[in-house]
């Protein structure tokens, strides 16, 4: 499996906090089975927002300190991008702040809120040729109580990553809860640990795993866990699934109503 989301480089953001914690965290995902873990910090404009070469180097200084420790789990560059319009004068194509410089962009909604001008930034973006992958959506209130603004989203080509820690219930009820639903209605393409530290929100995927493949079935999970993080990582196509039919649509309140048990 491949760690799509995590806060690993030391002394960057408010994940790993010094490389001492780094390193544990390697050590924590080696140990469990991640073959490769994508470095996302933060990058939001005027207020994180570390440069591509320290990114670079970020990732350079895993793997050697790593290398010295015993561990040889890759580590990649990207980032976690801020929806923000100022941002987009600085990614005017593949490559800095996209996941290993590709033309994939890990993205991050405001935490309580989704701007006016959020379709609009993913259009700018995929007329850059970078293709979006949403960022835990399913810890997002908007979004569960309006989920088929995801849905339409998607059908745009948009890609969905949720937490490792949602799913087994660490992020509370709601977000466990439509985590489950977003996966059993195929609206799930990658996850990631989105780990800040070696403690409470760790490297380990082991649980979230085992989770994916009891709802989503062992070729999807393996679709959502491998392969399609995979091909991010080397800027290749990555398998779209087909939101299912009649449960998530605009046309029926179905799912909303279905939600509703788990928000209310």
């Amino acid at each position: 499996m491949l760690d799509l989301h995590c806060h690993i480089i030391p002394n960057i953001d408010d994940g790993a906090k010094n490389l001492e914690t780094s390193l544990e965290m390697l050590r924590i995902a080696q140990q469990n089975g991640t073959k490769g873990i994508i470095a996302t910090p933060h990058a939001i404009e005027g207020e994180w927002l570390p440069s591509w070469k320290q990114i670079l180097e970020g990732c350079e200084l895993l793997r050697q300190e790593g290398a010295k420790a015993g561990l040889d789990i890759p580590t990649y560059p990207g980032a976690e991008v801020a929806i923000h319009q100022d941002i987009l004068n600085i990614i005017q194509g593949p490559g800095p702040y996209c996941l290993n410089g590709g033309r994939y962009m890990l993205v991050e909604l405001p935490a309580m809120e989704i701007p006016g001008f959020t379709e609009d930034f993913f259009f700018t973006l995929q007329t850059r040729e970078i293709t979006p992958i949403l960022a835990h959506p399913e810890r997002h209130p908007i979004l569960a109580k309006n989920p088929e603004l995801l849905v339409e989203w998607i059908q745009r080509g948009i890609m969905t990553q949720i937490n490792g820690t949602s799913l087994i219930g660490k992020m509370g009820e709601r977000a466990k809860n439509l985590a489950e639903l977003l996966l059993q209605r195929d609206m799930v393409h990658c996850i990631g640990s989105d780990a800040h530290s070696a403690g409470h929100r760790n490297p380990d995927l082991t649980a979230a795993v085992k989770k994916v493949v009891s709802i989503a079935g062992e070729k999807k999970a393996k679709c959502i866990i491998a392969t399609n993080p995979e091909n991010v990582i080397n800027s290749r196509d990555v398998e779209m699934f087909v939101v299912k039919e009649g449960n998530i649509s605009k046309k029926t309140n179905f799912f909303k109503k279905l939600l509703a048990r788990f928000i209310s």
